[in-house]
């Protein structure tokens, strides 16, 4: 049918379990928090979308057991481990598929005991987890006390090694260098770094960034971007998400979703 648009599989996607967070970042892409309700993906949801990414998702360049930002499949939210259960039978559910490359996205909440981590930690790779990405930022240590993302950074290098990654590690470094105790707040982040400090945030202008850090973004009126084509931000096959409601979102494009994921063979199907 002409004027279709026939979207492109995706090579790599991240599931939101649910968008309800421990924190409530300024600098969040959905906008998650305490506040949103308590809904998580259904067990039958995340196994019939699970079941069409199989046949779609691609490994790491590293090959099906590495892990990159990009690459692959990863559960994220709000916080995944906030339902660490669901977590566990998603990850099982992605190694029953034979999705490769498959990694969690965790604001380190939970890694306040040491043991009680690792136990974690393992139970998540026996069952079929590949890596970890541990979040560090300006925003999150508001919320997380960094002694916990310390920790969750120590345990995951020794039970994943190299397929840890921290997200971003220029601020890891950062307040590793200060010896940062507990939390910190984002005014005193500019005292202590200044604005230079925050050269390597990468800040998207969606979510709640649009609101709580409007002052750091130059403005224009809508009819600057009236010439502006997004088509190709919304057909990118690379980091999709999907969500607890079944949005397909594509690209950094939060807020519009493409179509009902769970139906998502048949968008790319049909267009």
């Amino acid at each position: 049918m002409a004027g279709r648009v026939y979207p492109p599989k995706p090579i790599s996607c991240g599931i939101l379990l649910s968008y309800r967070c421990t924190s409530e970042c300024r600098h969040c892409m959905y906008a998650c928090s305490p506040r949103w309700s308590d809904d998580w993906i259904s067990e039958p949801d995340l196994r019939r979308v699970l079941s069409m990414l199989a046949d779609w998702i691609v490994p790491a360049p590293s090959g099906r057991s590495g892990v990159g930002v990009n690459y692959g499949l990863h559960f994220t939210g709000g916080e995944p481990f906030l339902n660490y259960g669901l977590l566990v039978k998603a990850v099982s559910l992605a190694e029953e598929f034979g999705i490769p490359s498959v990694f969690v996205e965790t604001n380190s909440f939970w890694c306040a005991d040491r043991g009680r981590g690792a136990e974690m930690l393992e139970e998540l790779r026996d069952a079929g987890l590949e890596g970890v990405l541990i979040s560090v930022n300006p925003f999150l240590v508001e919320y997380t006390p960094f002694e916990r993302i310390d920790l969750a950074v120590e345990l995951s290098r020794r039970i994943f090694g190299r397929n840890t990654m921290i997200y971003q590690l220029e601020f890891y470094d950062q307040f590793k260098r200060i010896g940062l105790k507990g939390t910190m707040s984002f005014e005193r982040y500019l005292e202590v770094f200044g604005f230079e400090g925050l050269r390597w945030v990468e800040l998207i202008p969606m979510g709640r960034a649009c609101y709580k850090l409007r002052d750091v973004f130059r403005r224009y009126p809508a009819r600057y971007f009236f010439d502006e084509n997004c088509r190709s931000s919304l057909l990118r096959n690379w980091h999709a998400h999907i969500d607890n409601y079944g949005n397909y979102m594509t690209g950094y494009c939060g807020g519009l979703s493409l179509c009902d994921a769970r139906r998502l063979d048949e968008l790319l199907e049909e267009g």
